[in-house]
């Protein structure tokens, strides 16, 4: 029996299983065009922080998918909602999209001169990670700590890519605290993505076993596992395919 049959909605992310660098993976475009087909719902859920909402969108309608803002989830959205709440000043590590978010969220983004006077701040992954940011977060001494997530690397066609973990690794080190995750695999963000999904059987699709299968394990939901990975006794999933078009056969 295909896993079409199985369950009436799905909860997918996005690098490693519909594309890789924006390179669209083999048959994972018809795949979710089939989905669509079938009158599945369908929801992307990533923890990429570099890019908006709108910018993910606008990208996957580039592949020929039929996809809304709405059906698009981002820990770097999730992460916005959650800091800038009460309008507060929010010294933000990240990219410029990133900080339009926490902006459109309600919150004030502060600059580096003035971290100092931070409510929260916000770590998240991005290729122009500098001293100076991690020099101003260290002033920051009252502000709360969050990150969008803590995935060490991301996979790109050379190869990973260091991610928002490595850097939270510098910020957490630097300030002798612990950041709270907004991003998978916290169930809040899974509850996020549910929210938008009709009623029925919904079963989270991911190539990570230790963010996409423990998150949907622990938002109480179904797993589908593609590809290869190692799995432990928590992170196993409820299924196992090799690719996003496994979910059709």
């Amino acid at each position: 029996m295909p896993l079409t049959d199985l369950y009436d909605n799905y909860i997918i992310d996005l690098d490693g299983v519909v594309h890789v660098g924006w390179s669209p993976l083999p048959g994972a475009v018809e795949t979710l065009q089939e989905l669509t087909r079938r009158g599945k719902g369908v929801v992307y859920l990533t923890n990429e922080p570099r890019y908006a909402r709108a910018s993910i969108t606008a990208r996957l309608r580039g592949f020929g998918l039929s996809v809304s803002v709405d059906s698009v989830i981002t820990a770097g959205w999730a992460g916005a909602l959650a800091v800038a709440e009460g309008g507060a000043a929010v010294y933000v590590i990240g990219s410029a999209e990133l900080r339009a978010e926490v902006t459109r969220a309600g919150g004030t983004v502060l600059s580096a001169a003035d971290a100092s006077s931070a409510d929260r701040i916000l770590v998240a992954g991005h290729s122009d990670f500098s001293y100076a940011e991690l020099r101003a977060a260290c002033r920051a001494t009252a502000a709360e700590l969050f990150a969008t997530n803590r995935d060490p690397t991301f996979p790109m066609p050379d190869g990973p890519w260091p991610a928002t973990g490595a850097i939270l690794a510098a910020v957490e080190t630097a300030l002798g605290r612990t950041a709270t995750v907004l991003g998978k695999p916290e169930p809040p963000i899974f509850r996020l993505a549910q929210s938008r999904l009709g009623s029925g059987r919904t079963a989270v699709v991911g190539d990570t076993p230790g963010v996409d299968i423990l998150g949907g394990r622990r938002a109480g939901l179904a797993t589908v596992l593609v590809g290869a990975a190692l799995t432990t006794a928590e992170t196993r999933p409820d299924h196992a395919v090799a690719d996003l078009a496994g979910l059709l056969r």
